[in-house]
């Protein structure tokens, strides 16, 4: 019989460790890693998003690293409405500084809606005039 080859380093994982927590390590460490980066480097992004820039950015090289953080990541999504119910709370308790501020906020979100319409119009417009009659 011919020995079995080694596993590759990203698979030498203890047995007693379950995949979930490896993969929940995985997403917490890079989320902790973007947010001290943030912090360190006064970014004005969220840690969070500097952390799924990471994740990407290994899932690119080191295809095993999706692998490790898909068992956690699965049961996320699957749960992702139980996310919103925080800021759903923050919302209902904060009503009263919402309603003092409904005139700006409301031109802030139809201003930036109406922007964001504009600016897809015109780069649609422009990039079907640079491809030529079809």
């Amino acid at each position: 019989m011919t020995p079995e080859p080694a596993p590759p380093p990203a698979a030498r994982v203890p047995a007693a460790v379950p995949a979930v927590l490896v993969g929940l390590v995985l997403l917490l460490g890079l989320q902790l890693l973007g947010t001290c980066l943030v912090r360190l480097l006064h970014l004005p992004v969220p840690g969070a998003v500097v952390g799924l820039l990471l994740l990407l950015l290994l899932g690119l090289r080191f295809r095993g690293v999706i692998a490790r953080v898909e068992p956690a990541g699965d049961p996320l999504l699957k749960h992702l409405q139980l996310l919103f119910v925080p800021p759903g709370v923050g919302i209902v308790t904060e009503l009263h500084r919402i309603a003092d501020n409904a005139g700006a906020l409301a031109l802030a979100v139809g201003g930036s809606f109406v922007l964001g319409l504009l600016t897809a119009g015109v780069l649609l417009q422009r990039l079907l005039t640079r491809r030529g009659p079809a």
